[in-house]
């Protein structure tokens, strides 16, 4: 019985532990087409939420030294793992545990691409600006839940 009971703790800290969901503080940096180390970023700040048919970025701030950027509400449908924008265009995918996004820019040229890896109690993120030419902008951080 009391193998049952640590096998279901176990069980369900890992599903505690599972999806991007909830407010999250880390670090990073901010490159300006790779040049060097880039601008250090800290601190960073998000939050995810999650139901059972989509997922969304509700809010985030980097602060990056000499450079800032707020992120707003951005929404995303999941169906069958896979990601759909406003418009119902696919863009990305999405199982529980890494998300890979596409989207455009304020600038019609240029692409963003947004991924992020959950492990344990945090996940790595990365923000990817670019056009055909190459990367404009790369944004890279680890994120922690803060203990939950």
């Amino acid at each position: 019985m009391k193998s049952i009971i640590v096998a279901a703790i176990l069980f369900s800290s890992f599903l505690a532990h599972a999806g991007l969901a909830g407010d999250w503080i880390g670090f990073g940096s901010w490159k300006f087409k790779g040049e060097g180390d880039g601008v250090r970023c800290s601190p960073m700040t998000m939050k995810w939420t999650e139901t059972a048919s989509t997922i969304a970025i509700e809010s985030g701030f980097f602060d990056c030294e000499f450079v800032a950027m707020h992120l707003y509400k951005t929404e995303w449908v999941i169906r069958d793992g896979k990601l759909f924008d406003e418009n119902q265009k696919e863009v990305g995918t999405y199982n529980g545990t890494d998300f890979q996004v596409y989207m455009p820019s304020p600038n019609d040229k240029t692409t963003i691409s947004v991924s992020a890896k959950r492990e344990a109690n945090h996940y790595d993120y990365q923000e990817v600006w670019f056009n055909e030419f190459e990367k404009v902008y790369v944004i890279e951080a680890r994120f922690f839940t803060g203990g939950l």
